[in-house]
């Protein structure tokens, strides 16, 4: 049967995609309506969840041929080119998107039988484009922020987005951008004993004493901030606990080389 297809502004697009765990006849129900909604709209390829199906499922046309992947996930990936793309969900935009040239499929058929393929060039991005949308993703996430923005301005409500999917600025930023802004404001004091009296390098240091505390204040907002966005964010590589550990270390030890200077090179 022919569904109708998810268009901008419909928030489901970013729901992520549940594994098949029963092969049976909804299943094959539901790869039916895709086909059949892929003929109505002349579409190459589909996945589930843009007829509002939430499912790891896609449908790819090759020559007659509608081939399912079920379950589908990329398990080797190589070489990469950029080509313009454009999608049925955000139907005005087009924009040029980097993708993987060679990419190696595992994936179950109708019966849940496994199978393993490999694609390339056009059929590759056909099908990572697919896929991205089982990932509650789009390939406008796949450009850069200044893109991002500029499609964002464009369209009347702004990108879609919601707690499934990584958002384009996250809060815990403006903390670590701040501690790095003022440790960056400590280092202009080392030159200063080379040039100012005194008195100016005592002003100086005491200035330096009381930006070294502040450091650790935003160090600590930075890292309880980051805890509460990767429960938010929990897919988004960027909120993994250990990366917001690794970057809390990094600033740490950036923390004790500058207090270092200041108390061996500024001090009076």
């Amino acid at each position: 049967m022919i569904q109708p297809l998810l268009k901008y502004p419909d928030s489901r697009i970013r729901l992520i995609s549940a594994n098949v765990r029963l092969f049976n006849d909804e299943l094959r129900e539901w790869i039916t309506d895709i086909i059949d909604t892929m003929k109505a709209n002349d579409l190459d390829a589909l996945s589930a969840i843009m007829i509002g199906i939430q499912y790891n499922i896609i449908v790819i046309k090759n020559a007659d041929t509608y081939t399912p992947y079920v379950n589908a996930r990329l398990i080797k990936c190589t070489g990469n080119s950029t080509q313009t793309e454009r999608s049925i969900y955000y139907d005005a935009i087009s924009v040029d998107v980097d993708r993987y040239e060679n990419v190696t499929v595992i994936y179950e058929d109708e019966n849940g039988e496994s199978h393993h393929c490999d694609l390339t060039g056009e059929a590759a991005r056909t099908f990572q484009h697919q896929l991205d949308y089982s990932f509650g993703s789009t390939f406008v996430d796949r450009v850069d922020k200044e893109m991002k923005q500029r499609i964002n301005d464009h369209l009347e409500f702004g990108l879609i987005a919601n707690g499934s999917t990584c958002p384009m600025v996250f809060v815990r930023d403006y903390f670590k951008r701040g501690a790095k802004y003022v440790m960056g404001l400590i280092l202009v004091s080392f030159i200063l004993p080379f040039f100012v009296s005194p008195e100016i390098r005592t002003m100086t240091y005491t200035a330096d004493i009381y930006l070294l505390i502040a450091v650790p204040v935003l160090m600590v907002a930075y890292f309880f901030y980051a805890l509460y966005e990767s429960r938010l964010y929990k897919q988004c590589t960027s909120c993994q606990i250990g990366n917001i550990i690794g970057t809390t270390a990094i600033m740490s030890v950036q923390l004790i080389i500058i207090a270092l200077g200041v108390f061996f090179w500024v001090k009076p």
